[in-house]
């Protein structure tokens, strides 16, 4: 085990990196004190986790030990997250309705399978002081040929290097199943702002989700559109994401939202460009406080 750490521009915060082995696999665990999680009402954000991850990604890849950096020699390739599942702990919502409940994290990521052009990685959020798990998630990552911006297939000397993560595969995320929206679907029209968008224009991984979440609001309290749901928006549970195309500054999106057929907390969620699919997600949410308390 090796550690070492580095100071970001934020005050707040010192990040300290700490190489583990477990079995044969390689993970990276990165130290935050004082991690703010919450928006301007006091409720988590959605969006601060995912920077948050990112964030633990981009460190991670770093990080010289990890398994994964030799990947990243090869300047013609990018990756781009194509599929997560994303679920939050309900006690991190119960421990985040304390106003001084500002978290000191160990937040892990590691490398759990390799496809033929694709990465498996399992990363969680941990808190500190009593190393509960607050988040967990799966990722898929695809290679793209930075040129022609196509999926592009590892090399057969790096999938014999990595040959135990290659028969692992990346099967235990299998792939995400596309839906056709009912034609009672509500939608909404959002732009795309400068703010929304990445160092690369393109629009940020965390946007997404939260136009489907804003769009959701959007429905329930103006347009009373929702029959059966019964989940509280503040508190999803399980979020699953597709992503299947970029979009950028200025584009205007179509959010789509419908209930679950069976279900009475999750909803599904599409965001379209000119009818051409963006990104797709289903959000399971914790029940309402007044019908949580009833199970």
């Amino acid at each position: 085990m090796s550690t070492t750490g580095f100071r970001r521009s934020e005050p707040t915060e010192f990040l300290k990196y700490v190489v583990r082995t477990k079995g044969q696999n390689t993970g990276v665990e990165i130290h935050f004190n004082g991690v703010n999680f919450f928006n301007l009402k006091d409720k988590i954000d959605l969006s601060k986790i995912t920077q948050h991850l990112t964030l633990v990604r981009k460190t991670a890849y770093r990080v010289p030990e990890f398994v994964f950096t030799d990947a990243l020699s090869s300047v013609k390739s990018l990756y781009f997250l194509i599929h997560c599942k994303l679920e939050l702990k309900h006690s991190f919502y119960e421990k985040a309705t304390r106003r001084d409940a500002w978290f000191n994290v160990k937040s892990s990521m590691e490398l759990l399978g390799i496809g033929k052009s694709t990465l498996l990685f399992h990363m969680t959020i941990i808190d500190m002081s009593d190393d509960e798990i607050l988040a967990s998630t799966l990722i898929k990552m695809t290679k793209v040929d930075s040129t022609t911006r196509r999926s592009s297939n590892f090399s057969d000397s790096f999938l014999a290097k990595h040959a135990r993560f290659a028969q692992i595969g990346t099967s235990k995320l299998p792939p995400f199943k596309l839906m056709k929206a009912p034609e009672d679907s509500f939608n909404h029209q959002f732009v795309i702002r400068p703010s929304d968008t990445d160092a690369n224009g393109h629009t940020s991984n965390s946007i997404y989700a939260m136009l489907c979440l804003d769009c959701a609001d959007l429905a329930a309290s103006k347009y009373d559109f929702f029959k059966r749901f019964s989940g509280d928006f503040e508190k999803p549970r399980l979020i699953e994401r597709y992503f299947a195309k970029e979009c950028g500054e200025g584009d205007t999106v179509n959010a789509v939202v419908w209930e679950h057929m069976h279900s009475t907390t999750m909803l599904h969620f599409q965001l379209l460009k000119d009818s051409v699919l963006l990104f797709q997600a289903d959000i399971d949410f914790y029940p309402r406080d007044n019908i949580l308390s009833k199970l």
